[in-house]
């Protein structure tokens, strides 16, 4: 043997310890601190995919080390066991905590009597797409411009003494495919008639002139919500704070495209901004404006810039059946508004049965984005069959499962030849019998996710990659 050769059994044990600290590893990852999962069906969508149809099943990873460490916050994704067969892991944002009040109100969701907001990073995350769509209706069958507007590519442009606006011609509907991607092909389902009034507008603005002004607004059945921001003069600061917001109430008077007119003191003064260094829009520039009124709460956005966060906490819920939601953009003083895009909050609707919810110790209350398709804490019950079996005492047993029915895969229970019924239990373990051994059944409600039962938080997608491209952060 030469000199500084390992022998082979050496070289072997070498390998077998490096395999042995690998696998190690790789468990210790996948027990304690994150785990890939396939999501099989569309309770999240379009966050997170999972449509059979389409073939379009996300994979995520899951960081379960913050299960260990921490309660999970309200607007998490987590990953938990389905607390009413222990064999099947769902998905779904957490918007209750231990203890509280949750109800659901015209589309919102409040907490202990208060509205409940979602962060930036989730809002950016779940508002969806109205306009533009890929392959979907131009500009002008969407806005509609009013005296002095003319459409131009994918704007407008104002005159300087335009006294009209570019508004949206229909109320935004909780329509199903909102947020979709076409190249997706995601079946459409049936969709909400709910008016969804928290929208976000933006375009990419050019005021022309310092005396003009850019003025937007949001129309519901509560009433019109107006901003104007000021153009920056050329010189000092100007009199007045450069972003101002009114809120109209509905049957006060005026004309919901951005026109003056009605009863003008009818106007609620909501607030004020002047931005730290800053006097107005730009002049001759173009800079891209963001209007957020969400969940009573209004965000200005200027190039990516924060210029005015207003909350309205005084606002009462909306009708549970809302009829308008309205927007529209108007440059005053000349000007130019390009790249139009409209998105929409989920309108998150309620199911039959109640729509309050008073959320036990160690316990959490979870819903799906996809809230026209999620079976979640809204609608969860269990069902007890009570069957007639000479074996048992007293001649009967009981079997408690969740409670799904109708005809899909995931219908619990299923319906069988021979008028035989197939049941999973809690534990997932599934007995058929026939309908005439039925001697009684009974339902329960049963909404709340056990903080036993939760496995990780849902970080990111990370497959597929190609046609669909999904990589992309969880928020």
């Amino acid at each position: 043997m030469s000199p500084g050769a390992r022998p082979f059994d050496l070289w072997l044990m070498d390998q077998l310890e490096a395999v042995a600290v690998a696998i190690a590893m790789a468990l210790v990852l996948k027990f304690f601190i994150i785990e890939a999962y396939q999501i099989p069906t569309g309770s999240m969508q379009p966050t997170i995919l999972g449509d059979a149809a389409s073939g379009i099943r996300d994979r995520v990873l899951a960081d379960k080390l913050c299960t260990l460490l921490r309660d999970p916050r309200r607007w998490e994704v987590m990953i938990f066991r389905f607390p009413h067969d222990e064999r099947r892991l769902y998905v779904k944002r957490i918007v209750g905590l231990p203890g509280e009040t949750l109800e659901i109100k015209g589309g919102d969701l409040w907490i202990d009597g208060r509205i409940a907001r979602k962060p930036d990073g989730v809002n950016d995350s779940v508002l969806k797409q109205v306009f533009p769509v890929q392959g979907g209706l131009t500009l002008a069958q969407v806005f509609s411009p009013g005296p002095g507007v003319a459409l131009q590519g994918s704007g407008a442009t104002f005159a300087p003494a335009a006294t009209g606006a570019l508004r949206l011609r229909n109320s935004v509907r909780a329509e199903y495919l909102h947020g979709y991607d076409p190249d997706w092909e995601i079946a459409n389902q049936a969709g909400g008639t709910e008016a969804v009034a928290d929208l976000e507008l933006s375009a990419t603005v050019q005021l022309d002139s310092e005396e003009g002004a850019l003025e937007l607004g949001f129309v519901s059945d509560e009433g019109e919500l107006r901003c104007r921001v000021l153009a920056a003069p050329a010189r000092g600061e100007p009199a007045q704070p450069p972003v101002s917001v009114t809120f109209r109430p509905a049957g006060a008077g005026g004309v919901a495209d951005g026109s003056d007119g009605g009863d003008a003191g009818a106007d609620r003064t909501l607030g004020s901004a002047r931005p730290a260094g800053v006097s107005g829009l730009p002049v001759g520039q173009p800079c891209r404006v963001v209007a957020r009124w969400v969940d009573r709460e209004l965000l200005l956005l200027v190039d990516g810039e924060p210029w005015l966060r207003l909350d309205d906490d005084d606002a009462r819920p909306r009708p549970d059946r809302p009829a308008k939601a309205l927007a529209w953009l108007a440059v005053r003083g000349g000007g130019r508004a390009q790249e139009l895009r409209l998105r929409r909050d989920i309108f998150y609707t309620q199911r039959l049965g109640p729509s309050r919810w008073e959320i036990p110790p160690d316990c959490f209350f979870g819903l799906g984005d996809n809230t026209q398709g999620s079976y979640d804490s809204r609608g969860w019950e269990l069902h007890t069959y009570r069957l007639r079996d000479a074996a048992a005492p007293g001649g009967a047993r009981e079997l408690t499962g969740f409670w799904l029915p109708g005809a899909g895969p995931d219908s619990n229970p299923r319906r069988l030849a021979g008028n035989r019924l197939a049941f999973a239990d809690v534990h997932g373990d599934e007995t058929v019998f026939s309908r005439d051994d039925v001697l009684s059944e009974r339902e329960e409600l049963a909404p709340f996710i056990p903080r036993r039962d939760l496995l990780g938080k849902a970080t990111a997608v990370f497959w597929p990659v190609w046609k669909p491209f999904r990589w992309k952060l969880i928020r």
